[in-house]
């Protein structure tokens, strides 16, 4: 049984049909990178599998459940976790603030543990603190230092890191990453993708489907690719199949592709 199974995945604004019959399986361990033009579908299809739109037809299988009409919370508490194209840090919070915020799921909300059980709750604050340093710098050793830091303060790479963390932290099963090249170098981009590759943190390895338009990057971590146009799945295999496919090539070079 797959991971994710999504059939018939339909998505419509009006007239506009922004997913359009999408089928799509992920099995455990995939890297999937999630490619197409502009206005493709693709953050659409992010938006879909965590709930912040509800498909018009199709139906989405996670892990053997369905979870078609689910909304964003009972999603992340499925399994499914994901960054966004541009930065949704507070960044006058710390990163250890900005961090626990991906871990609601997994703290006591109650009232006695919180207001009259202090010990236990200052107890669970200091274990959550000692769990996000380990992750900060199983991502990057240097981060763990800046755990305290505001994170305003800190540059492009390790903000993508903390959004990173932030994501892991729930530990799902598969992540979900939007752009997370935008607004960093190449250097800096193919730096980051292969801390994610190589980070080892409590045994958790989640798949990863990756939306990005820098193909360098596809080519560097991905399995599996997925072409996108008009809402549509134009191909599906590795990066040289889909790359060398003269459909994709024609969708890329802004002919229109029907």
């Amino acid at each position: 049984m797959s991971l994710l199974s999504c059939t018939g995945l339909t998505m419509r604004f009006g007239g506009l049909a922004a997913l359009n019959r999408l089928d799509v399986q992920v099995e455990e361990g995939d890297v999937i990178g999630l490619v197409g033009p502009n206005g493709s579908g693709k953050t659409t299809f992010f938006n879909v599998l965590t709930g912040i739109y509800t498909p018009s037809e199709g139906h989405i299988v996670f892990d053997g459940k369905d979870i078609t009409a689910r909304n964003p919370q009972e999603i992340c508490r499925a399994g499914i976790a994901r960054t966004f194209q541009r930065s949704r840090l507070c960044l006058e919070l710390t990163v250890f603030d900005n961090v626990m915020m991906g871990n609601s799921k997994n703290l006591n909300m109650g009232f006695w543990h919180n207001v009259i059980c202090r010990r236990a709750f200052f107890q669970e604050c200091r274990d959550d603190e000692e769990r996000i340093r380990l992750m900060l710098k199983a991502l990057n050793p240097t981060l763990a230092d800046k755990i305290r830091k505001p994170v305003g303060e800190l540059s492009m790479i390790d903000r993508r890191r903390v959004e990173i963390c932030r994501a892991l932290t729930g530990r799902p099963r598969l992540l979900l990453l939007d752009e997370p090249s935008a607004g960093m170098t190449q250097d800096e981009t193919r730096q980051l993708m292969d801390e994610l590759i190589a980070m080892e943190f409590e045994g958790n390895r989640p798949s990863i489907i990756l939306i990005e338009h820098e193909m360098s990057v596809i080519k560097r971590i991905s399995s599996r690719c997925i072409v996108l146009n008009f809402g549509r799945k134009l191909c599906e295999g590795s990066y040289d199949e889909v790359t060398s496919n003269p459909v994709v090539q024609q969708a890329y070079l802004g002919t229109e592709v029907v």
